[in-house]
């Protein structure tokens, strides 16, 4: 049976990366240093995560469940684009935001100048009404305009923090090793995740990897080394992938990535090689379509999908799955996370997964039916990968529905489906 291995962030938790909300708190304390504290950085992050906890407890939510990583990124590129938005006309922003300052402030130029001339000598082509305006937005950071700067800046340490947060050493990797291979066929592996944690693995064991980044050249094709012993499609980047524009042959402008070593200091006016946040996921530039089409590609060719800590929230991944788990029926799903519950209502009747429970026991006229084997292990990425039976074939009687396992607890729920 051939099996493609899909990570999320829970596959790395193990590692030492941080969990969603975790990373949040880690990358704000991150963010709090004297320099950021001076240009503002402190302020606005600060700010935007107030402000969403304050929306979610006034709609009755914890106020002390922490706030998704993903999220706060997705807010605050919304800040800082928020006047070239679609619904900019129908919105009336908070005024606290023209609160959050942009570093100490200081005088227009030719303040002192202008100001005699406007008025000490009655020259009126600047009115001093408008210049001591100017000089109080100048003062504050409190224009439109500052504020929106400043969260384009906040994007930008948001993911230079990020990338440093998913650093991981490859003694924290082994609990991975039975991802590798065990057979002369490659085995196929598709990540969420940002680390090196799958590529330190590999160099620990001796074992050759392949990215596929080094051969893409900018089209939509993704070519794999026929060498390589484990394909490890990255689909939202890599911590060491830098972005970069290049001047093509047509004398455009064309998106490139550059690979970069741990040690070595990113490439001068690079951005990181990764897409990050609720929002903006299928990013145009770059590879990350690709990328996604070569996910594609890998789910066609699987027989069977081990799921290790995704929640399911990744709307154009669930897309793909969706695809796949229709294009043939009773597929084969063994996921990995001991966040996940074997309760549709505890889920919104639309979310992922709610519909992967519910097609395990599908009400077809007057017959319970079921369209998937999904088997759940309630488990660590660590405890879960070394579960007895793992990468065997899943029973597919008519009385496997859905099995939960949580360490060394297992039930069955379903088990009635005719």
């Amino acid at each position: 049976m051939n099996t493609l291995a899909l990570l999320g962030a829970g596959a790395s938790v193990d590692a030492g990366v941080p969990g969603s909300t975790a990373m949040t708190r880690q990358i704000v304390a991150a963010l709090d240093t004297p320099q950021n504290q001076y240009y503002g950085i402190t302020h606005a992050v600060n700010y935007a995560i107030g402000a969403m906890i304050a929306h979610r407890t006034a709609n009755g939510a914890n106020a002390y469940a922490g706030i998704d990583v993903e999220d706060l990124f997705s807010a605050v590129q919304m800040l800082a684009e928020r006047e070239s938005l679609e619904i900019a006309p129908f919105v009336q922003w908070s005024p606290a935001l023209a609160g959050v300052r942009q570093g100490g402030g200081s005088m227009p130029a030719f303040f002192d100048k202008d100001f005699r001339e406007g008025v000490l000598e009655n020259r009126a082509f600047k009115g001093p009404g408008e210049m001591i305006k100017k000089a109080v937005e100048a003062l504050t950071g409190s224009n439109s305009a500052s504020t929106e700067e400043l969260y384009t800046r906040l994007q930008m340490e948001l993911l230079n923090a990020l990338t440093r947060l998913v650093s991981v050493t490859d003694k924290d990797v082994d609990y991975l090793h039975p991802l590798l291979p065990t057979s002369d066929t490659p085995v196929e592996i598709a990540t969420l995740n940002y680390d090196r944690s799958v590529e330190l693995l590999c160099e620990r064991r001796g074992v050759r990897l392949d990215t596929g980044i080094a051969s893409w050249s900018g089209g939509s094709d993704w070519q794999w080394d026929e060498e390589a012993e484990v394909r490890l499609l990255k689909i939202h980047g890599s911590i060491d992938w830098r972005i970069h524009e290049e001047k093509g042959l047509g004398g455009l402008h064309e998106t490139k990535v550059v690979t970069v070593g741990a040690s070595d200091s990113p490439h001068y006016g690079s951005l990181p090689g990764v897409v990050f946040g609720a929002r903006g996921k299928l990013r145009a530039d770059g590879p990350f379509l690709s990328t996604l089409r070569e996910f594609e590609n890998m789910l066609a060719r699987a027989d069977r999908l081990l799921v290790v800590g995704y929640s399911f929230r990744d709307a154009h991944i669930n897309v793909a799955l969706t695809r796949w788990i229709n294009s043939s029926p009773l597929r084969n799903i063994t996921v990995i996370d001991p966040a996940f519950n074997n309760d549709p209502r505890v889920y919104e009747r639309s979310s992922f997964s709610a519909q992967l429970l519910s097609a395990t026991r599908s009400l077809e006229g007057s017959q319970w039916v079921r369209k998937l084997n999904l088997r759940v292990l309630k488990n660590t990425a660590a405890q879960g990968l070394t579960a007895p039976d793992l990468w065997s074939r899943p029973p597919e009687g008519a009385e496997f529905a859905h099995l939960v396992e949580n360490k060394s607890d297992v039930t069955q729920v379903g088990a009635d489906v005719s």
